[in-house]
């Protein structure tokens, strides 16, 4: 660990030095950073300071492919580098992983134990959480938290059931003209099956106003054609329009108006200033409507109609444009299939910032000036990377622009950031350059044999070179994916991509590793002008967010009022999982506060523990206790209202679905395999004193859906995961009371009506409501395991006949209004009475979990016989390779029944900053090929 922060340490005196020679070539004098900069001049020195010391995190997370079916597992390897130079952090001992749906909802959250930068997790992607659909993978550590949550590693993935009945749209054509809107659309199963004469709804809306909901059918080859007028017609631009099976939404399109371009085209000009009179150099960006970039060309006009300048996109949508704006100018693009663009105004009054970045040239060119009118004030010139500034000092603007040379030698491969701030020190020109060395880790994958068959034993040896072609010892994870059921692109992400690169730009970068392979040059000046940088905070004098070493619980013990409990005796007692219990205990400090740390090793993240404090005569009277529950930083994620995998069903995705159809024929042929067949009934709530035979009811709310808020109160569960609950007043009533749709709402809590203790107390209408909420508000999710609600005849007859007076019985029936039972089933089952138990706290922390291990399976022959076809779409993961001093370092396990071939995909770090990544195709041929 000495060695890296000597290496730190001389990284930063390098970097001074450089700063020192650089501000004497420019002829800056060191008084200049006195006055008026002086204060960015500290600020920027501690923050090198700091990013030396305690340097910002920087989280990959490697998991083993794109795409995944119901039930599978996501397995995952996480990298923790420090931003600077991406040596491994020691420090942090915590990493959290989070998945979030579409709706931006967190549906897991578990945490993993790091180890030297390093962190291994699993997720079974069950079907009641994880659905069908497009989800975001998040991971992050507490000390990541202090430098902006836009920092914290995000990347999608999709999980596929292909069997189940979701719905896809091959949207032939679907317009807005005035007021008409038109659709023609195929739809199918994702099996392709078409879906036949099916009643459906239609609904057009735009943002969270409904313009339009009508009903339709299919035709025999599930066509469906909507060709109808909306009231008036609508300016809102962002229409979508939703396709439901009864209430049940099933597809999202997105709708543009006609006259509206198809693609959404932005120009940037370089260094964020657009000055009349100077050559200028702008980057654009065209996107279709799912923001996918999109190859785009066509000319710029002046305000008299002559063309200016042409452009054509050379990359994802993206290109460069050059060209002199005239004083008083007026400038639009003119897209070839798209509407006319306006550029921003040329400015009479402002600063420049380009650079001219050679490919071929061992430097890259910094121009730095202004408009007339400015010449005489003073700027400040900060150039950074790997979070150190390696260049600054103060400037005078003059009638010939400054003009720099740095480099490329001197900053490290990644993104270099150039600022131009005013007297203000605001920043007024900024721009990213990329510096790519070609100087990755060398790895190579030696086979022990020419060809591979089908259970076939496979060898390899994997060797590590660095730039010197010298062994290096580190760490890598390893997967091996079936390419005949998932295609894995070679320009998707990785750790030299996503350090490098991704991590430091906003937005999402499509095929990022594209710009380490011999990218054209001006595909990358288009990524660097158009997408610009992540902003990530100054580092605070103290860090709010520490780094966690371990994991530990913390809290304090209080009576009344509110003072503390001094030797106060705290003890949890845990359950892990349904068979694993643990206990501890410790004692208060002078303040009552307590810590619970030294916990065993924790197999699975199925964790509940009871919290419990006595005094010194062994009793908990009189004890409050409150733990510092963590809280977690919230996800208002990008993710659009509908993912294009619902939509359209893309190659990749229909590549897969066919394949894993074709997987089920397999295991059904000759009889030998038996579809699988799932029986859903209503899961039982334990100790649920429900009256209808096998806990029968219209909706149950589970303990696992409210683990996910166990602070909330029973009434915040009520109105998120019940349908039509509300506050409301019944017809030919005064009295407020709960409702769901037009059903009067009756409480039982344990079996016990809770009408039963109502009492008026002539507080007026709403006194029924405040005796309901005194009991709704006082139970919280963790006192509940589980809710069942009766809305229909089905299941609320026998609650009416056991529950309603007669003069409530003659009052509903088919013509008037009714009544929904709502069961509630608490953990001590002892119904409406029972106080909370003082001195005792429930909590269910997300606790560090150990990885569960990859089963490869063995061989003795090809033709050993399993109980199930052997067809597995992740053929090999190995999260640890280790290589040795030699660099070298081997891997075995067994091909599966498929025929396909494999892509292996080898990703990692050395110990002193290195990355390296490895694509390598392997052929598998049948057996007597």
């Amino acid at each position: 660990m000495n060695d890296l922060k000597n290496q730190r340490r001389s990284s930063l005196y390098c970097s001074q030095k450089w700063l020192l020679l650089f501000c004497l070539l420019l002829g800056l004098s060191s008084t200049g950073f006195s006055q008026p900069f002086a204060s960015l001049s500290k600020k920027i020195a501690a923050y090198d300071s700091i990013n030396t010391l305690t340097p910002r995190e920087k989280l990959f997370m490697h998991y083993d492919r794109p795409f995944y079916k119901i039930k599978d597992t996501l397995w995952m390897k996480g990298y923790i580098l420090a931003a600077g130079d991406y040596t491994i952090t020691d420090s942090t001992g915590i990493a959290y992983i989070e998945i979030i749906n579409t709706a931006n909802e967190v549906v897991k959250r578990t945490a993993a134990p790091c180890y030297w930068g390093r962190f291994q997790s699993s997720i079974a992607l069950n079907e009641d959480d994880f659905p069908q659909g497009s989800y975001t993978l998040r991971a992050y550590t507490n000390w990541m938290r202090n430098f902006g949550d836009s920092l914290l590693y995000e990347s999608r993935f999709t999980v596929i059931n292909p069997i189940a009945g979701e719905w896809n749209a091959r949207v032939r054509e679907v317009t807005y003209s005035g007021n008409r809107i038109s659709l023609s659309a195929e739809l199918t199963t994702n099996n392709l099956n078409p879906i036949a004469h099916k009643k459906i709804m239609v609904r057009v809306r735009s943002k969270n106003r409904n313009l339009l909901r009508l009903q339709g059918q299919t035709d025999g080859a599930g066509n469906l054609y909507i060709d109808t007028l909306l009231k008036g017609a609508i300016e809102h631009r962002d229409l979508v329009l939703e396709i439901a099976d009864k209430e049940d939404l099933k597809l999202q399109i997105p709708v543009k108006t006609a006259g509206s371009s198809a693609i959404d085209l932005q120009f940037l000009p370089e260094g964020g200033s657009f000055i009349a009179g100077r050559p200028q150099l702008l980057g654009f960006k065209a996107l279709n409507v799912y923001g996918k970039g999109i190859d785009v060309k066509g000319v710029i006009r002046n305000e008299e109609g002559k063309q200016v300048a042409s452009f054509a996109a050379v990359h994802k949508g993206m290109g460069v444009v050059t060209f002199t704006p005239q004083p008083g100018g007026h400038y639009t693009a003119f897209p070839e299939n798209g509407q006319p663009v306006k550029l921003p105004d040329p400015q009479s009054s402002g600063t420049l910032l380009q650079v001219i970045n050679d490919p071929v040239s061992d430097s890259f060119r910094v121009i730095i000036g202004g408009t007339p009118d400015l010449n005489g004030r003073k700027y400040f010139f900060a150039a950074t990377t790997g979070g150190l500034c390696f260049a600054k000092g103060p400037l005078t603007l003059s009638e010939r622009p400054h003009r720099l040379s740095i480099a490329k030698r001197m900053p490290p491969s990644g993104i270099t950031r150039l600022v131009l701030y005013d007297s203000l020190m605001r920043p007024v020109n900024e721009r990213a350059v990329f510096i790519w060395h070609k100087d990755p880790l060398q790895l190579a994958l030696t086979p022990d044999k020419p060809v591979y068959h089908t259970k076939d034993s496979v060898s390899l040896l994997l060797t590590v070179n660095n730039g010197k072609q010298q062994p290096v010892a580190g760490s890598f994870s390893l997967a091996v994916i079936d390419t005949s059921q998932v295609q894995i692109n070679n320009l998707s992400e990785n750790i030299i991509s996503y350090m490098l690169l991704s991590s430091e730009l906003k937005g999402a970068i499509e095929e990022p590793y594209y710009y380490f392979q011999d990218p054209t040059p001006q595909a990358v000046e288009a990524l660097m002008l158009t997408q610009g940088w992540v902003r990530y905070e100054w580092p605070p004098q103290s860090f709010k967010f520490p780094r966690e070493h371990t994991f530990r619980i913390t809290g304090k013990a209080t009576n009344i009022f509110n003072k503390p409990f001094v030797n106060t005796k705290v003890t949890a007692f845990g359950t892990i999982g349904k068979s694993s219990i643990f206990a501890m205990d410790t004692i208060t400090d002078q303040k009552g506060v307590f810590t619970l740390e030294q916990f065993p090793y924790f197999t699975n993240d199925s964790v509940s523990m009871v919290i419990k404090g006595v005094n010194k005569k062994g009793k908990a009277f009189n004890i409050g206790l409150e733990v510092d529950e963590p809280v977690y930083p919230p996800y208002a994620g990008a993710a659009s209202a509908f993912e294009h995998q619902n939509i359209l069903l893309d190659t990749a995705t229909a590549r897969f679905v066919n394949k894993q159809v074709a997987i089920r024929k397999l295991i059904k042929k000759n009889g030998e395999y038996l579809d699988e067949v799932v029986v859903k009934t209503n899961a039982g709530i334990s100790g649920s004193k429900n009256l209808n035979k096998s806990g029968g009811a219209d909706q149950v709310i589970n303990e696992k859906i409210m683990e996910k808020t166990p602070k909330a109160t029973l009434l915040d569960v009520l109105y998120k995961q019940v349908k039509g609950f509300r506050q409301g007043s019944p017809p030919k009533s005064l009295r407020q009371m709960y409702m769901i749709n037009s059903n009067m709402v009756r409480f039982i809590i344990d079996g016990t009506d809770l009408n039963f203790f109502y009492q008026p107390s002539g507080g007026g209408s709403n006194d029924y409501l405040l005796f309901l909420d005194s009991y709704l508000k006082y139970f919280s999710a963790e006192d509940i395991r589980g809710i069942e609600v009766m809305n229909h005849p089905r299941y609320n007859a026998s609650y009416r006949s056991h529950y309603l007076s007669t003069a409530e019985l003659m009052s509903t029936g088919p013509a008037s209004i009714d009544f929904s039972f709502v069961e509630i089933t608490t953990r001590t089952g002892s119904g409406p009475f029972l106080k909370k138990t003082p001195g005792m706290y429930l909590y269910r922390p997300v606790v560090p979990v150990i990885a569960k291990q990859f089963y490869s399976p063995r061989y003795a022959t090809p033709d050993d016989k399993t109980m199930m076809p052997d067809m597995r779409t992740t053929v090999y993961w190995n999260p640890e390779i280790i290589t040795n001093q030699k660099g070298e370092a081997r891997v075995s396990f067994f091909t599966s029944e498929s025929t396909g071939n494999y892509m292996i995909l080898v990703q990692g770090i050395n110990l002193t900053g290195g990355l390296g990544v490895l694509y390598q195709p392997l052929e598998i041929q049948k057996p007597g090929n």
